[in-house]
């Protein structure tokens, strides 16, 4: 058969499709492989593994001529970030100083897609050592937004996110440090989940118990979502925030009642009292008149009534990049992507004391939200403030509006999303239109810890109203 374009279809029916023996598995990655040659300006692919895709493919179909029975992702295209292990697939953390880095083992969350009978196609770009929420690299080059190659995708997870934009498979493995899954989904047009502390095994970290960042997951279809977070919630032994909630993975599909009606959703517009884009606000406002349609219970609240603590991320993440990368940034420099190096510059100027005191204000962040929590079944902001920023945007530049400075990326850009990595909350960023000049805009929902199926039933909601999941970049729609 000639490769099969499943581009836009939901996992349920490329499972379907291939466990029924109406299609191959080998036709359905070809029909991936034939879209990442087309995608090939936008950048959003680090390695390309046609071959062992094919490989493992050839042996799925093997396996159904057999008789046998298959996993949750029997035959469904994934890629996963350039940050996570990949057991015989090249890693390189977009760093000229990994290059060739081949693991040996994968990371337990890809080990358990791969179980699912998933095939991994292709690690997707990032910034170096995912230090940023822009994507580019001096290994891998800019990648691009495909709603517009002058914007970026976002970051630090802009490969997978203008990926699944452009139908490179229905999910993709991310990762989130400050918002670097939502952020870039946001940009995207995409749906990204980033789920509760200790839900998703992160076992190669080297902070276990400090931990900030996770691995997520980005759809088209939220549903996706749901099944791409069960089939990787199983906990592993060597990280300890699993061994809970670990024990028993997360399941989808879930049965519950309304994801809207009577729930009480409180709305920050601003965290900070900052800059919000004209767009962005009235795509906000449009997400609030649904809600009030559909019956949720809203108010709002002023974001400066909390001390979200939103340097407090930076100290943590900075110190442990430090204590990491020291060796790279004395012996390596010239190797380094500068703003890299400035990043870890930061973490040089963070003593014990700053340090210390870090640790301490996380507990009240935490501490802070669960209050808010107290009020309300879901938090409602923005995910960034403004669409997707320029390409070439730097990292350490002040973000221009109409051509006047509205501050730097991390304090008037994504505060949203920083917080709850902190705290360990479920977050998702949801696609609810797009700006004059055509970019996506993202809306951002928080939910009590272990929520998570309240997060996707409630983004099946929104999809349902706005057909999201059916939008592709210019010269990306299916055929037909």
């Amino acid at each position: 058969m000639p490769p099969q374009d499943f581009a836009g279809r939901p996992i349920a029916e490329i499972v379907e499709a291939f466990t029924s023996g109406r299609v191959a598995a080998r036709d359905i990655v070809d029909g991936v492989l034939a879209r990442c040659e087309r995608a090939q300006p936008f950048n959003a692919i680090a390695t390309l593994d046609a071959k062992g895709a094919r490989e493992t493919a050839d042996a799925l179909d093997a396996r159904r001529k057999r008789g046998e029975k298959f996993g949750a992702l029997a035959a469904v295209p994934v890629s996963a970030k350039d940050l996570i292990l990949t057991r015989g697939l090249r890693t390189a953390y977009a760093s000229v100083t990994m290059k060739d880095n081949v693991p040996t083992l994968d990371t337990d969350a890809i080990a358990q897609w791969r179980a699912a009978d998933a095939v991994l196609f292709a690690k997707t770009t990032t910034p170096e050592y995912g230090h940023k929420v822009l994507t580019d690299s001096k290994l891998h080059g800019v990648t691009r937004n495909p709603w517009n190659r002058e914007h970026t995708p976002g970051g630090s997870s802009g490969g997978a996110a203008a990926a699944i934009a452009m139908g490179l498979g229905p999910i993709a493995m991310s990762t989130d440090g400050a918002g670097s899954g939502r952020i870039p989904a946001s940009c995207c047009g995409v749906y990204g989940l980033k789920a509760t502390l200790g839900r998703v095994p992160h076992e190669k970290t080297t902070d276990q118990f400090g931990q900030l960042t996770y691995l997520g997951v980005m759809a088209r279809h939220p549903a996706d979502l749901g099944t791409g977070l069960a089939a990787m919630s199983r906990g592993h032994i060597d990280d300890p925030w699993t061994l809970s909630i670990g024990r028993t993975p997360f399941a989808w599909p879930q049965a519950g009642d309304d994801p809207i009606r009577g729930k009480r959703i409180t709305v920050i517009r601003r965290m900070t009292g900052g800059y919000l884009d004209p767009d962005v606000e009235a795509r906000l406002e449009a997400a609030l008149a649904f809600l009030d349609k559909r019956g949720a219970r809203i108010r709002e609240m002023d974001g400066r009534e909390v001390d979200w603590k939103l340097d407090v991320a930076r100290i943590i993440l900075r110190a442990n990049q430090i204590e990491r990368f020291a060796d790279l940034l004395k012996t390596r420099r010239d190797d380094l992507d500068p703003s890299f190096a400035k990043t870890l510059e930061e973490g040089e100027a963070i003593d014990v004391v700053m340090l210390r005191q870090a640790l301490l204000d996380r507990t009240l962040a935490y501490r802070a939200v669960q209050k808010l929590f107290g009020e309300a079944d879901l938090l409602l902001t923005p995910t960034v403030a403004t669409p997707a920023p320029p390409a070439t945007q730097n990292q350490f530049a002040p973000l221009m509006v109409d051509g006047k400075p509205i501050g730097d990326l991390r304090s008037a850009w994504y505060t949203y999303t920083i917080p709850f990595n902190m705290t360990g909350h479920p977050a998702i960023s949801i696609p609810f239109g797009q700006s004059k000049a055509g970019l996506p805009i993202g809306i951002h929902f928080v939910a009590p810890w272990y929520a998570e199926g309240a997060l996707i039933s409630l983004a099946q909601a929104f999809d349902a109203e706005t057909q999201a999941s059916a939008l592709f970049p210019p010269g990306f729609a299916p055929a037909g």
